[in-house]
């Protein structure tokens, strides 16, 4: 009987060993701790201070996105609370990230621009529901002890612009992460939203910005303007309008004058002379005709012929047929068109697409005759095009992607553009002239950003790296030698 219990409490005994021993699992989790660090596997261990080339020619500031660190543990529903914000960082852009590792790391940066970005804390209400007004939105009237030096950012964040602005704010958030402090805060302005003006002067008395980085449209770019003026306020926009450039309002964006200026130039280093200009009846086909007229012109021996397209010629076929026909003094008895050696084709893809075909029909080989075009041809229905083979266009080209490229995807998972690499540099340049202070204004006027190569120059015009690109079999592209104003 005395065995028998014996053994009976051997078993006992064991049972509550392995318990206790159970209830000590060290299993690593995800942890947020009240200063908004996270843990994640030292396989996923990923350290920009590990990239000495990136570092030495970009990052004043080492960034470490995920490090192994003890966080006491918190209740999971603060967890819920941060990731919450971290959809509010990333903008409306629903593209979702491509798998864990690289979710990891985006969330492990995000939860560091909490820190640092004004757009996520109290001060800005953006859970907006049907009892909060516009106004109220962007307006706390509760004190704050801390003082900021504040950049105003107005990008379009929904509409039909917000694939640009969503990415545009992603950059200037990796530019807060790598270069601001705890006293520069970047306030995003959704202008895709109906406001008033007085809700902008509102937003200006409040706020007090240093610098404004935006709008993406030149109407907005009316309104803003004339109050960043009278307050001495820069201004980076990405507007395109090349005619609201002035002193302190510098354009990120690519004018068409810009555009035009590269592929006519282009064209005539190469000997093109007779030019054929075809754009649609609007602002914008007048502008890239008046511009490139103006270039043709400074030569006597060239010469051109225009024609603008309004959308009733457009939407009717044999009348735009017959239009085409004559500008081209198509010829039934000749395979090849003989009356321009260049033509420039500019106006929206969906132009584009409508009439380069047609340009085909009526002999116009794009093998024989150059077709010039803007930066709308830089899309993949363009570059597929059969009767675009050949064809010239304008591309800003970033000097030093490469390794911006490599981080960018590593945090957010899609591919770099223009914008993506613009709002880095505008970020970048934005917070170094605040904390220049007294010396700003001479700095912007000899900034150069980092990544794109843009350099700003004191009138407010911005120099960009532009090439000028040709068209190849399956939508590849291809340098055209002397045609780009690359300054190394």
């Amino acid at each position: 009987m005395f065995i028998f219990n014996f053994k009976y409490n051997l078993i006992i005994f064991f049972c509550i060993f392995l318990m206790i021993n159970g209830c000590q699992n060290t299993t690593k989790k995800l942890i947020v701790d009240n200063e908004l660090s996270i843990k994640t596997p030292m396989s996923n261990n990923t350290s920009i201070k590990n990239r000495k080339d990136f570092q030495s020619k970009i990052f004043k500031s080492e960034i470490i996105l995920n490090v192994e660190e003890n966080s006491p543990k918190q209740e999971e529903n603060d967890v819920i609370f941060e990731f919450k914000n971290e959809r509010l960082l990333q903008g409306r852009d629903k593209n979702k990230l491509k798998d864990k590792k690289i979710a990891e790391k985006a969330v492990s940066a995000v939860f560091k621009m909490l820190k640092q970005n004004l757009s996520s804390d109290n001060k800005l209400d953006l859970k907006s529901n049907n009892d909060t007004s516009f106004v109220n939105k962007y307006f706390d009237n509760k004190k704050n002890s801390t003082v900021y030096k504040n950049i105003l950012a107005f990008l379009p964040l929904t509409g039909s612009y917000s694939n640009y602005g969503v990415k545009i704010r992603k950059a200037l958030d990796l530019s807060v992460l790598n270069f601001s402090n705890d006293q520069i805060k970047i306030t995003y302005f959704d202008t895709a939203n109906n406001f008033e003006n007085k809700v902008i002067m509102k937003l200006f008395n409040q706020i007090n910005p240093a610098l404004i980085i935006g709008p993406f449209t030149r109407e907005m770019l009316v309104n803003i303007k004339p109050l960043a003026k009278k307050k001495s306020i820069p201004i980076l926009t990405f507007s395109n309008d090349i005619a609201m450039v002035e002193n302190n309002v510098w354009s990120l964006g690519f004018s068409p004058e810009e555009q035009v200026e590269s592929v006519i130039k282009c064209a005539l280093i190469h000997g093109y002379k007779n030019f054929g200009l075809v754009a649609p009846d609007n602002l914008y086909g007048r502008v890239l005709t008046n511009a490139s007229i103006d270039l043709i012109s400074d030569n006597k021996i060239n010469q051109f012929e225009r024609i603008l397209l309004s959308n009733d010629q457009i939407n009717n076929k044999p009348k735009l047929y017959s239009i085409l026909k004559r500008f081209l003094q198509y010829n039934e008895k000749l395979s090849l068109h003989k009356k321009f050696d260049a033509i420039l084709l500019g106006g929206s893809k969906e132009f584009i697409l409508e009439i380069a075909p047609l340009l085909s029909f009526f002999n116009v080989d794009s093998r024989y005759v150059k077709i010039l075009g803007t930066e709308n041809f830089n899309y993949n229905d363009i570059k597929t095009e059969p009767s675009l083979v050949k064809a010239w266009f304008p591309l800003i080209k970033s000097k030093n992607e490469k390794e911006f490229k490599l981080f960018w995807q590593e945090i957010w998972g899609n591919e770099v553009d223009y914008f993506s690499n613009a709002g880095f540099d505008s970020g970048t340049i934005g917070i170094n002239y605040i904390k220049k202070e007294k010396e700003g204004f001479e700095f912007l006027e000899n900034a150069t950003g980092p990544i794109t190569g843009l350099i700003f120059n004191a009138n407010g015009y911005v120099t960009k790296p532009i090439s000028v690109m040709q068209i190849e079999n399956l939508g590849k592209v291809t340098d055209i030698e002397k045609c780009n104003n690359f300054k190394n």
